[in-house]
């Protein structure tokens, strides 16, 4: 049975790259327009994409030829009103990374995993049993989903970053700013701190003098973007939507890989099954978690924070979920890494409320 990816993204990259190592029965094909440049934004991952790389291609960090860095979690710096950091980090034995998507399309491409073909092609007309959309962009039919940020200013840092060992997520009045370490000698070091914020509270001007004020960087580029999920991910019960084609989340708890790969082993098992997924109510979830965390406010009160605040969203599940994780005891919501709500177990929903709501200088 053969499956065709179409775009050399990180979506349709990491999903060839798992398909090609879980699914060994599939005949697993990449198409994709060498025309069309990777993006040059700083990334961040979970544990997830690391060990997948380290599956398929023994990736370490001395084995780096990606210029990547490690990452042990986030660090939060003014959210909330009760501490001024607050570390939101991995377990102990799981390790992530920050990466350039330029350097990480060649690795991957020239993993010897899967055909690559160069080609610009319609989905519709590939000949594959069945075919993954991956080339980027923005569904025409699209359900909103809930965010307070829809704008970015994009910077290269002045000082190095290199050395940190999680992604910076600093509070901001307008909203907030990432901060990725990237090798200097990298692509996407240029575009390693992000300015998040609404333009419809905070001007396109006002937002590059905050953040120049705030931060050592030269400014380098302007991003505005949506948050969305297709409406129709499957169509014609062949070609499955993937990547930005299927949906876009901001940038908070970088989401965005480990939903690629969730998705890639729910259209495999779909596949094997003839099931229909549901990746909407797991996006949902994604959007529920990351809205959690500007309901406790930050240090500024700002127009962009109140309306931060107003945007509640959760589902039952989501309710239960919190309540039992952060009423466990620290041994067994750290032992508790078997289930969860999308991405998180429950010491990621406690670690969260904890730094929201105890002063952690006084334990």
């Amino acid at each position: 049975m053969k499956v065709s990816i179409i775009g050399a993204g990180n979506a349709g990259c990491f999903t060839a790259l798992y398909l090609s190592w879980y699914a060994k029965e599939l005949d697993v094909e990449l198409i994709y327009n060498p025309h069309i440049p990777p993006v040059t934004v700083g990334q961040a991952t979970i544990p997830g994409a690391l060990q997948l790389l380290h599956n398929t291609r023994q990736f370490n960090w001395y084995n780096n030829p990606v210029h990547a860095t490690p990452k042990t979690g986030f660090l939060y710096e003014g959210w909330g009103k009760v501490n001024d950091f607050v570390m939101s980090p991995f377990p102990a034995e799981n390790m992530a990374m920050h990466f350039c998507p330029h350097e990480m399309q060649d690795y991957i491409l020239k993993s010897g995993r899967f055909k690559v073909t160069e080609a610009d092609v319609n989905p519709k007309d590939v000949d594959a049993d069945y075919v993954i959309d991956a080339r980027g962009g923005t569904p025409d039919d699209r359900v909103k989903l809930i965010s307070p940020v829809n704008a970015a200013v994009l910077g290269k840092p002045k000082w190095n970053t290199k050395d940190v060992l999680y992604t910076r997520c600093v509070a901001t009045p307008d909203g907030w700013t990432f901060v990725i370490p990237m090798d200097p000698s990298s692509p996407s070091h240029e575009g390693s701190v992000g300015y998040i914020y609404n333009n419809e509270i905070t001007n396109t001007f006002e937002a590059e003098k905050n953040f120049g004020e705030k931060f050592d960087v030269e400014v380098t580029r302007h991003l505005t973007f949506e948050s969305y999920v297709a409406r129709e991910p499957i169509i014609d019960d062949r070609i499955f939507l993937q990547g930005n084609k299927l949906f876009f989340l901001e940038p908070l708890e970088s989401t965005a890989i480990e939903a690629y790969l969730h998705w890639t082993r729910e259209i495999y098992s779909a596949i094997i099954t003839g099931t229909r997924p549901n990746i909407k109510k797991y996006l949902r979830r994604v959007q529920n978690f990351i809205l959690w965390h500007y309901q406790f406010g930050s240090k500024y009160d700002t127009p962009f924070w109140d309306y931060a605040k107003s945007l509640i969203s959760t589902d039952e599940t989501f309710n239960k979920f919190r309540d039992a994780s952060v009423s466990m005891s620290w041994d067994k919501a750290i032992g508790n890494t078997d289930y969860g709500y999308a991405q998180w177990p429950p010491f990621s929903f406690k670690y969260w409320y904890e730094g929201m709501t105890l002063n952690k200088e006084r334990l």
